[in-house]
Parts: structure tokens; C-alpha cells; sequence
């Protein structure tokens, strides 16, 4: 049975949790209806729908939290409490727990599976409790202690806190399979210390296409871009494909590179349509850093380079071919020449 996983992630979720104001003592949830108003209305069908988010500690204020961000030093422990909102029609029974995370194939903010144990800071967070059921159109909220271990490294740790619904349903194949719906809050931790920042270009390649016209050929860059520092950074990326010198060079506009967690990468590709074909073909990357905060200045740019055959091989066919007719029309010349002169003497 295949498990499909629905990662639902966002700071949105974060302004629901100014319904939450119950006061608690640490190590239990407290239940109570959501207000009124909230929650799906009654349309006939079953309605499963729910968020988690940091809670609000004084909900008269009005304010809210986009996720859970703290600045410790190594061995601290922080207490918090984050709401879990039933906003269903049915009561539904979840799991709650903290997993890492890490950046997915194209960058994007992503968490471990359900199934994979975590390593970072989704050990260091401990839940009330691990399974909680709710009654349509209820809410609890409870605390969490993040205990952050002595020997952790100084700079950015990122994770989430989850709450998973597991439900059956329909596959494309018409098999049942089980599906891991998920929703939560991200975590981000500073932990104090040198912070380094860098990003790097690595594994940037060229590869050319030639086409019929000398001027229609195509460009295929590929390259990885990974954070080697301690923060998180994002940034800008600029890509450019030319000839020897800058001939025929061309751009691609600056793009948003995806935020990256320390230690993650992405690997990103460009594609450049009617690239002349002057020899060789110079691909540049550069990167212009921008860290996941302001504190966080002086950071050095990156750069890569590589290079590509761009043979012209329609024009080296075309005089290859050019140069056999001419040298066969020498030959015949020649021959018929020859020709003459061996008439010309018989006469004699």
C-alpha cells in the first residue's frame, strides 16, 4: 500500500491561532468549541479541514505568529504553546509530533516523511502528548518545551511540528491506499554562536545542441546551488550563455533562488533557444546572496563557469562539400586536359 503525504505548510495558518487565550498548566491539552462562526458550515457531506499554529499569548492584542522562532544559546530551553483547530464536521483523531526539515528537489520548504525518524530539531521538541482526537469544530491548546542540546553548532536549525490525519482513500488505479494529510508550523532556531554564511555554485555544466543554422542552436545549463554555511539564504541568480570574448552572448532575467536550509541544496537548470555556434559556448552563473535575516551582512557572492563545444557543423559540411566539388572539378579539368594533349599527339 502506497502512502501519499499532503504537506501543508503555511504562515497563513499562523493568523487562526488568535482564537486561542486558555490558560494551562505544562504537560496537558486544554479542549474547548471553537468560537462562533469558525469552522465549516453544515452542507450535507463530511468536512475534514484543520490547522496548527503557534498560539497567541494574549489574544485581546490581536496578534499572531507566522511560525515558531527562537534565539538561544546551546543548552537552553524554551517553553511555548501552539493550537490545534478542528475545523471539521467530524471528529477526528490526530498525531502530533516534530520532525526536520530539509529543502525537497526544487527548493521548496519540506519536512521528513511520518515514518522517518528525525535527527536535529525534531528531537528536541517534547508534545504533551503524541495522539489527540477533537470533536467537529473544537480546539486545544498545549504547550511544548524545545530543549536545545549543548553541543548544538552556533547558526541556523530549522523543523516543524505536525498534526496528521490519516485517512483512506482512492488511487488513480482504483486500489484503496492510505493517505498522510498533514499540517503544521514550521520552527526556526538561532542558536548563538559565529555565524558563517555561504553559498556556493557547484556542478555547473554546459552541454550544446547544434541545429541546421549556424544561428540556431541550443544552450543547456545545469548546476547546483548549496548552502555550506550556518543561515539560511536565499538570493538572486543570474545565468549567461557566449562566445569567445562575450560574442552573441545571452541572459536569462534574474530569478529568486529558493530559500536554503545550512547543508541544503537545490539543483536548478537554464535553457538558452538560437545560441551561435562561435566555437565554444561559455556558461556563467552568479549568485548574489541574500540571508534569511538582516542581521546577517557582508556576504560574498559566488560564481561558476563552464564550457561547451559549439561547433558550426552545417557550415563545416557545407564547405567540406564546397571543397570536394571544386576538387573534383580540378580532376575533371585536369583529365580533360590530359585528354586533349593525347589527341593532339596521335595526330602527329
Amino acid at each position: 500500500m502506497r502512502t501519499w503525504r499532503i504537506l501543508a505548510i503555511t504562515a497563513a495558518l499562523a493568523t487562526l491561532a488568535s482564537t486561542s487565550g486558555t490558560q494551562l498548566s505544562w504537560g496537558q491539552a486544554a479542549v474547548e468549541p471553537l468560537a462562533p462562526g469558525q469552522g465549516e458550515s453544515d452542507s450535507g457531506s463530511v468536512v475534514h479541514s484543520w490547522a496548527l499554529a503557534p498560539a497567541v499569548a494574549d489574544p485581546s492584542r490581536g496578534g499572531s505568529r507566522a511560525n515558531l522562532s527562537y534565539e538561544v544559546a546551546p543548552g537552553a530551553e524554551v517553553k511555548d504553546e501552539v493550537t490545534l483547530f478542528n475545523y471539521s464536521n467530524v471528529q477526528l483523531t490526530f498525531r502530533l509530533y516534530a520532525t526536520d526539515a530539509l529543502n525537497n528537489e526544487d527548493g521548496s520548504f519540506d519536512l521528513l516523511p511520518g515514518d522517518r525518524k528525525p535527527t536535529g530539531v525534531g528531537t528536541w521538541v517534547t508534545l504533551p502528548q503524541e495522539n489527540i482526537t477533537l470533536g467537529p469544530r473544537s480546539q486545544a491548546t498545549m504547550p511544548i518545551t524545545v530543549r536545545v542540546p549543548s553541543v548544538a553548532g552556533p547558526g541556523d536549525h530549522a523543523g516543524g511540528i505536525l498534526a496528521s490525519s490519516r485517512a483512506e482513500g482512492t488511487g488513480p488505479d482504483g486500489k484503496v491506499i492510505a493517505l498522510d494529510r498533514r499540517t503544521g508550523s514550521r520552527i526556526y532556531i538561532r542558536v548563538a554562536g559565529k555565524l558563517a554564511p555561504e553559498l556556493t555554485v557547484e556542478r555547473l555544466r554546459a552541454d550544446y545542441q547544434p541545429a541546421l543554422s549556424p544561428l540556431g542552436g541550443t544552450a543547456k545549463v545545469t548546476y547546483r546551488v548549496e548552502n555550506r554555511g550556518n543561515v539560511r539564504m536565499g538570493g538572486k541568480q543570474r545565468v549567461s550563455v557566449s562566445g569567445p570574448f562575450g560574442l552573441a552572448r545571452k541572459r536569462k532575467a534574474a530569478v529568486d533562488l529558493p530559500e536554503l536550509l545550512p547543508g541544503e541544496g537545490v539543483t536548478l537548470r537554464a535553457t538558452f533557444k538560437n545560441v551561435s555556434a562561435t566555437g565554444v559556448a561559455i556558461a556563467k552563473v552568479q549568485l548574489d546572496p541574500v540571508p534569511g535575516d538582516k542581521k546577517v551582512r557582508n556576504v560574498a557572492r559566488d560564481s561558476g563557469r563552464s564550457v561547451a563545444l559549439a561547433v558550426p557543423f552545417s557550415v563545416l559540411a557545407l564547405v567540406l562539400a564546397i571543397w570536394l566539388l571544386l576538387r573534383a572539378r580540378r580532376s575533371y579539368l585536369r583529365h580533360q586536359r590530359e585528354e586533349a594533349l593525347l589527341g593532339n599527339g596521335s595526330r602527329r
